[in-house]
């Protein structure tokens, strides 16, 4: 009994065991699979050129079909007096252009070129009827209405929330405020209470030729096919005063052509050509079609504008007068550099002994101007100065006569002679300003015979 119960526990040992093991085996495989093993994980990478540039792609696939592409980063810093032959592609409608640029982009265009761009969103009619209603109009159409380009063609941007199936015109499924309509055939929905519409749109969404996309289709004149698009909800529409496009697409909602001139202008509903939207359907053959709309050889050039803005004022100011701008700025530069001169740097202080001196002096001379017989004290001793120079330097002076003397002293110097008289042998003069004069000339003559 006791060998039994021992053997049927080594067989429960081993069983527990076995099964251990290839617990052991079966966790080292799948630790081994997921840990050990490599496994590539895609990572989205925008490249730093595409942020910067959201039309690098189709300046890509133009520049590889022969076309030269330049990108301006705003519409106001380039010069539309001399855009190049070619076609114009106003990447962004969020900002806003004036009037004159308007009017300059579409002189562009009637010499045979080619814009395309988005219009702005509709604005309501403001003000009532009549001539009054009219006038309001047209005093708040330049605040309301930021888009003369899309005044210019009558056409807006404008939401509809339809899906198309495929490019086919009566493939569209119903929009979304006919849900709570019933059916032709009074169908009540399911037992869950679905809504007819939302059955029907059910239903179209599993056929597999229909998706829940929006899809339009434009054949380009003389194409063979018609070219797919992805839309979205932005669609075209038109104005009171429309005009009447040239070509666009299936239902005129994504795409219009208009004439203008021996250009073209295309109204777009969206930005099909920016880097993600591009590789989608058909989108890079439309932009090749409407840059081939231009069929002049010498105008394969594209002109890329990220940001469409109106010129600020000092850009208008230099364009239309920088020679005398310039020329003032540097009158002024020339001003500026004459004022300079007049500074430089500053002076030692003097030192304190020298300075009690010049104040010593300075009380001396103040002294003796009001004392009694000072200012002849003082005339004096500069006439004694000047005369022993004159015996140091010029001896010959001395054998002439006071005249004499006078005159010669007086040529020397260019002075007159009635001044110079005065000083070496007048008496003293009792106003500052006369007095001054006379020490002047005295020291101007020891400066004539100093420098000898």
């Amino acid at each position: 009994m006791s060998a039994a119960g021992n053997n049927k526990a080594d067989r429960t040992l081993r069983v527990l065991g076995a099964l251990a093991g290839a617990a052991t085996l079966a966790g080292c495989v799948w630790l081994w699979y997921a840990v050990m093993e490599r496994s590539p994980e895609a990572v989205p990478y925008i490249s730093p050129l595409a942020i910067d540039n959201p039309m690098l792609a189709a300046g890509t696939l133009l520049h590889r079909h022969g076309y030269r592409v330049e990108v301006e980063p705003r519409l106001g810093g380039s010069d539309l007096s001399r855009l190049p032959a070619g076609m114009l592609i106003m990447a962004d409608n969020g900002g806003q252009i004036s009037p004159a640029q308007a009017a300059e982009l579409l002189a562009w265009v009637r010499r045979g070129n080619t814009l395309l761009m988005q219009p702005k969103w509709g604005t309501m009619e403001i003000g009532s009827g009549g001539q009054a209603g009219d006038a309001q109009r047209k005093r708040l159409r330049p605040l309301l209405d930021p888009d003369p380009l899309g005044a210019h063609f009558g056409v807006a941007l404008n939401y509809r929330h339809k899906l198309r199936a495929n490019c086919v015109s009566e493939d569209v499924l119903p929009p979304d405020d006919d849900e709570d309509e019933e059916d032709e055939d009074g169908d009540e929905g399911g037992q869950d209470g679905q809504a007819p519409a939302q059955g029907a749109r059910s239903a179209a969404a599993a056929k597999p030729a229909k998706e829940a996309r929006q899809l339009t289709c434009v054949t380009l004149p003389g194409g063979a096919y018609p070219l797919a698009l992805d839309t979205g909800t932005e669609v075209l529409a038109s104005r009171r005063v429309a005009g009447t496009p040239a070509w666009s697409d299936i239902d005129g909602m994504s795409v219009r052509v208009y004439a203008e001139g021996r250009g073209h202008v295309v109204m777009l509903s969206d930005n099909y050509f920016n880097n993600q939207r591009l590789p989608r359907f058909d989108h890079a053959e439309l932009l090749l079609g409407l840059a081939a709309l231009n069929r002049q050889e010498q105008a394969r050039h594209v002109t890329v504008v990220l940001h469409a803005d109106a010129v600020p004022w000092y850009a208008k100011l230099w364009r239309a007068a920088w020679m005398p701008l310039t020329a003032l700025a540097l009158f002024l530069a020339l001003l500026l550099w004459r004022a300079t001169r007049r500074f430089g740097p500053l002076l030692p202080e003097p030192a304190a002994e020298r300075r009690s001196l010049l104040e010593h002096v300075e009380a001396s001379g103040n002294w003796l101007w009001r004392a009694k017989g000072g200012r002849e004290t003082l005339l004096a001793a500069a006439r004694q100065e000047t005369q022993a120079l004159l015996a140091r330097r010029a001896p010959e002076l001395q054998a002439l006569g006071a005249d004499e003397q006078t005159a010669r002293l007086a040529r020397l110097c260019g002075l007159p002679g009635i001044d110079m008289r005065d000083a070496l042998h007048g008496p003293a003069a009792p106003s500052p300003a006369a007095f001054t004069r006379q020490i002047q000339i005295l020291q101007q003559v020891r400066n004539q015979y100093d420098r000898q």
